[in-house]
């Protein structure tokens, strides 16, 4: 939950996934349809580094690289409003859906040198692909508010040319939704003086406070 106080009172309260929580579930998700189990989080990095390339270290070594990325769609500026009291406080509740693509990036071809376990970055970016279909992928997105779009593309064998070394590369991206509840509480008033005059008059003839019962 992220909750921000406005400097006029109001309150939210979103459930939608902070980057940094994406990352961490996507990175264990991947793991699972990669059936690297128990996770191996080396495998699968979501932490690029801050100088260079994130390339593994030999065109041989298996990386999976992850990137996970809020996009934009008309359909997520659609808020559905529903109005309620707290206490003393207005509740408004809003749900819409957000945007995200999650790519992945394979290097690595262990298939190549028999004394080594491992497979070509096109072998392992079909096996997550085929895992998208399973059910396991969508149980365990469902249980964080999640859906994937159907029918995702083929991942793609894009051979990488990198200090004068050919890196075996396939690339892979699926898009999902995510359904957000933001929670408003508005402050709202409990009593109202209401003050009556006649004709001109300043002073009022009647002076009283109707407050909530």
């Amino acid at each position: 939950m992220i909750t921000t106080t406005y400097p006029n009172g109001q309150q939210l309260v979103s459930d939608a996934l902070s980057q940094a929580a994406m990352n961490q579930f996507m990175q264990a998700l991947t793991c699972g349809l990669l059936g690297l189990n128990p996770p191996d989080l080396s495998q699968v990095l979501v932490d690029w580094q801050t100088q260079g390339q994130p390339f593994a270290q030999t065109p041989l070594t298996n990386r999976c690289y992850l990137a996970c990325v809020v996009t934009d769609e008309p359909y997520h500026r659609v808020r559905d409003r529903q109005y309620g009291q707290v206490g003393n406080q207005v509740q408004e509740i809003w749900t819409y859906t957000r945007p995200w693509k999650i790519s992945w990036v394979f290097y690595g071809d262990n298939a190549k040198v028999p004394s080594l376990v491992g497979s070509s970055s096109l072998d392992r970016a079909t096996t997550l692909w085929t895992g998208t279909f399973m059910d396991y992928f969508s149980d365990q997105l469902e249980l964080e508010g999640l859906a994937a779009v159907n029918e995702p593309a083929t991942p793609i064998r894009i051979p990488e040319q990198f200090n004068a070394q050919w890196w075996d590369r396939s690339d892979f991206s699926i898009e999902l939704y995510e359904l957000v509840t933001d929670t408003i509480l508005d402050g709202a008033a409990t009593s109202v003086e209401v003050k009556l005059y006649q004709g001109t008059g300043t002073n009022p003839v009647a002076d009283f406070t109707v407050s909530e019962t």
